[in-house]
C-alpha cells in the first residue's frame, strides 16, 4: 500500500488516554487488597492456626503454603489474562479482576478455618493479574524512555500511597472489631473500586493496536519465547526480575511473623511499620526516581543496579538491627531501593512490540509469581528452622540480600548487550516478527 495506512492518521493525532482514572481505581483496588493481606491476612492465619493448636513454626509452613498456592495460581493465570488484554482490551480484564477480588474479600471475611480462608485466597489468583494489566496501560500511553518509567513511578507511587493506607487501617480494625473486620472493609472497597472502573475507566489500548484475534491460537510462552530468542537483553533482565521477586518474597511471605518474633510486635505495631514502607515508596518515586533519572540519562540500568544493591545492604541492616527503632532507620536510609521496579520494567518495555506489551507484562507477572511460589516455600521454611533454633533468625532476610545482588549482575549483562540495540518498541511494525 503506498503512503500512510489512513487508519494509522487519526491515530497519530489523538492524545493518549490520561493516566489518571487509572491511578485511580489502582489506589481503590490496591488499598483494599492492602487492608485484606497487609498484615490482617497473615494474622488471621495465625490467629486461626493457633486456635486449631499449631505451634509457631507450623503455622509459619501453613502460611508459606497458601502463599505458594495462591501465587501458583497466579502464575496460572497472569499471562493468559494479559494476553487476553492484548486482544480484546485492557478495560475488561481489570474491571473482571477487581469483580473477582471484591468475591474473594467477602468469601475470607465469613471463613472461620483456615481451609475456607485458604481456598477463597488460592482460588481467586486465578483472577489476579499481578499488576501486569495496569502497566501495559502505561505502556500504551506514555513513550518508551525516561517518560514511561516516570509513569510507571507514578503507579508505585499509588501503591505507596495504598501502602500508607491499608495496613494502618487494617491492623486497626483487627484490633478493635475483630478479624472478619478487615476482609469485609476490603470487599466495601473493592465494590468501589468495581463501579469506579466501569463508570470512569478509558480503554488504552485501540482497537486498531490490539494484536489479531487469530494470535489467541498461540500459547504466551511461545509469543514470550519468540521475544527473547529475538533480544538476549530480554533474557537478563527477565532473570533479574524474577531474581529481585524471589528476594523480596523469601522476607515478604514471612515479613509479618519475623517482626513478631524479632521484636515483639503486635499487629498494630506491624500495621504501623508497613505503613512507614508505603511512605518510604511514595518518596522514592516523587521526590527522588525523577531526580535520579535527569542526572543518569541513557544509564537507567545503573540506577536499577545500585537500587538493588542497596536494596541486599537494607535486608541485612533488618536482620542486624538490634531494636525495632532501628528497622525504621534502615528504610528510611534505604527509600532509594524503591527506583529499582519501575525502571527494570520500563528498560524491559522498550524492548517490546507494542502489540505484544500485554504479553510480556503478564508473562513477567507470571515469572515474578513463579518466583514467589518458590520464595515463599523456602523463606517460609527458613523461618520455621530459625524458630526451631537451627538457623540464625535472619536467615530469609540473608537469602533474600544475596538474590538482590544476583540481579544487580544481571542487570549489569542485560545493559551491555542493550547498549547497540535497536529497542523493539521503537522499530517499524512491519519488521515485528520478522
Amino acid at each position: 500500500m503506498e503512503g500512510k495506512d489512513p487508519l494509522a492518521t487519526p491515530l497519530l493525532r489523538r492524545s493518549p488516554p490520561p493516566l489518571a482514572p487509572l491511578y485511580a481505581v489502582s489506589l481503590l483496588r490496591t488499598t483494599a487488597t492492602a487492608v485484606a493481606m497487609m498484615p490482617s491476612f497473615n494474622l488471621r492465619v495465625a490467629s486461626l492456626g493457633e486456635a486449631a493448636g499449631y505451634d509457631a513454626a507450623a503455622v509459619a509452613n501453613a502460611m508459606g503454603l497458601i502463599a505458594a498456592l495462591r501465587s501458583f495460581t497466579e502464575f496460572t493465570a497472569a499471562p493468559l489474562l494479559a494476553s487476553w488484554s492484548d486482544r480484546l482490551g485492557r478495560r475488561r480484564v481489570i474491571l473482571a479482576s477487581a469483580l473477582a477480588f471484591t468475591v474473594e474479600a467477602t468469601l475470607m471475611a465469613v471463613s472461620s478455618g483456615l481451609v475456607m480462608l485458604g481456598a477463597a485466597h488460592v482460588t481467586f489468583g486465578l483472577f489476579a493479574s499481578g499488576g501486569a494489566v495496569e502497566t501495559s496501560c502505561i505502556a500504551d500511553a506514555t513513550p518508551a524512555g525516561p517518560k514511561r518509567a516516570v509513569a510507571v513511578g507514578r503507579f508505585f507511587t499509588v501503591i505507596g500511597a495504598a501502602l500508607v493506607l491499608g495496613p494502618t487501617l487494617g491492623g486497626a480494625l483487627l484490633a478493635r472489631v475483630g478479624g472478619a473486620a478487615p476482609f469485609a472493609c476490603a470487599a466495601g472497597l473493592g465494590l468501589a473500586a468495581v463501579v469506579a472502573t466501569a463508570v470512569a475507566l478509558p480503554e488504552y489500548l485501540p482497537p486498531s493496536r490490539r494484536a489479531p484475534k487469530e494470535s489467541a491460537v498461540m500459547l504466551p510462552a511461545a509469543g514470550v519465547y519468540r521475544l527473547l530468542s529475538r533480544t538476549p537483553s530480554l533474557r537478563w533482565y527477565a532473570a533479574a526480575s524474577g531474581l529481585f521477586s524471589l528476594g523480596m518474597a523469601l522476607y515478604g511471605t514471612v515479613n509479618v511473623l519475623w517482626l513478631k518474633e524479632a521484636f515483639g510486635w503486635d499487629g498494630q505495631d506491624v500495621g504501623h511499620f508497613l505503613s512507614a514502607v508505603g511512605a518510604a515508596v511514595i518518596t522514592s518515586q516523587v521526590l527522588v526516581l525523577p531526580v535520579v533519572l535527569r542526572i543518569s540519562k541513557g544509564r537507567e540500568s545503573l540506577v536499577v543496579q545500585g537500587a538493588m544493591m542497596v536494596h541486599a545492604f537494607k535486608f541485612i541492616g533488618y536482620a542486624w538491627a538490634p531494636n525495632g527503632k532501628w528497622v525504621y532507620v534502615v528504610l528510611a536510609l534505604s527509600t532509594p531501593t524503591f527506583c529499582a521496579a519501575p525502571v527494570l520494567s520500563s528498560l524491559c518495555t522498550r524492548h517490546v512490540p507494542s502489540t505484544q506489551q500485554g504479553l510480556w507484562s503478564g508473562s513477567m507477572s507470571a515469572l515474578n509469581t513463579a518466583a514467589n511460589v518458590l520464595g515463599a516455600l523456602i523463606g517460609s521454611r527458613l523461618l520455621a528452622l530459625s524458630l526451631q533454633g537451627f538457623l540464625p533468625l535472619g536467615s530469609p532476610l540473608y537469602a533474600g540480600a544475596l538474590c538482590h545482588v544476583l540481579a544487580a549482575l544481571c542487570v549489569g549483562c542485560g545493559s551491555l548487550l542493550a547498549s547497540n540495540k535497536v529497542p523493539e518498541s521503537e522499530m517499524p511494525e512491519s519488521l515485528h516478527g520478522a
